[in-house]
């Protein structure tokens, strides 16, 4: 199977330093997909989300994070590069996702629950695929600045139940990183708010390379 290439990156935030860091990155290598781990926005912005899809064209995979709207996740929809609920194969390798954030006091515009999000995620599915989530599983890069572990033990459960090779998350801008734990690489590439993504390698082993 062939060697994938991605660029990984996560909540920008409608950041215009974001899309024009990452833009120049995709421009100056070669990727066979950019994922984007949610928060494309802060609320909302037609344009701003458009210019992210025409920075990367279509290559670009996406969820909706917790600060993104259901008018994002339609555009996202009608582009054709939403993962929430759906699935893409590249190259015999299958992309799936579930955007969103667990229910919160702030009230965020695109909240879901445990079950929600463990419905969304068992519907798609595939063993070896590679998960791509806003929220991410408990326990693994989800420490946030009070330090408690904030991800998702549902996410946690789908991804222990079918065994995914990456689990791509974002969300907590605290634990930027990559872990490992029982054949699965965890990543959180970092807000890209703040000048973080990450590259990948997939082929017989995984390599990543965290900026």
């Amino acid at each position: 199977m062939k060697e994938l290439r991605l660029l990984i990156c996560a909540d920008l935030h409608a950041s215009e330093d974001a899309i024009k860091l990452l833009g120049k990155v995709a421009s100056e290598d070669t990727f066979d997909a950019v994922v984007v781990c949610g928060d494309l926005t802060t609320y909302g912005s037609e344009k701003y989300v458009k210019k992210v899809m025409d920075t990367f064209g279509p290559k670009l995979l996406t969820v909706p994070g917790n600060c993104d709207t259901a008018d994002t996740l339609k555009l996202l929809e009608q582009s054709g590069c939403s993962l929430h609920g759906a699935s893409f194969e590249i190259d015999g390798r299958v992309f799936y996702g579930c955007g969103g954030g667990l229910p919160s006091t702030a009230s965020m515009p695109f909240e879901l629950d445990e079950q929600e999000m463990v419905r969304i995620l068992n519907d798609v599915a595939v063993k070896g695929g590679v998960m791509v989530t806003h929220t991410p599983p408990q326990g693994m890069n989800d420490v946030d600045r009070s330090g408690r572990n904030a991800g998702s033990r549902g996410i946690m459960g789908v991804i222990e139940k079918h065994r995914p090779r990456m689990v791509l998350s974002g969300h907590i801008h605290e634990s930027r990183g990559c872990k490992e734990k029982d054949g699965t690489v965890f990543v959180n590439p970092g807000p890209a708010r703040g000048g973080h993504y990450a590259i990948a390698r997939i082929g017989d082993g995984i390599q990543v390379d965290l900026f």
